[in-house]
């Protein structure tokens, strides 16, 4: 049986799990090609982030909003890519835990993706 997220180490195990999809995803991939040490610092904040989320660390600081406005720009972050992240992000969560926890990651993905698909993708 599997058991809920517990601390940093399940969060890391989680985002790079995620992103081990998204870099074979052929749609989403191109999104995230970047320079090793970039891709360290992303990986950091994506980490503090959730793991802000679950345990109030107090670890992430700093909005998302304008870099995934920038990555808009530059690669186009249609509703289909928004709806396939989602969809990789569940299926790793569903693979790795099961319980509270995880189904609040889920349910706070699926929100904030909402709102950064109404501000970029509005009357598309």
């Amino acid at each position: 049986m599997m058991t809920d997220i517990q601390n940093r180490a399940d969060i890391e195990n989680i985002v790079n799990s995620f992103y081990e999809k998204v870099h074979k995803d052929f749609d989403l991939a191109p999104v995230f090609v970047m320079p090793q040490e970039h891709w360290d610092t992303h990986i950091t904040r994506v980490v503090n982030f959730w793991e802000n989320w679950l345990f109030q660390t107090g670890s992430y600081n700093g909005g998302m909003m304008w870099v995934h406005m920038q990555a808009h720009q530059q690669h186009g972050l249609t509703t289909e890519r928004f709806e396939r992240w989602l969809a990789l992000w569940f299926i790793t969560l569903d693979s790795l835990f099961s319980g509270p926890r995880a189904e609040f990651l889920k349910s706070k993905a699926l929100e904030i993706g909402q709102i950064m698909n109404s501000k970029m993708n509005i009357g598309a």
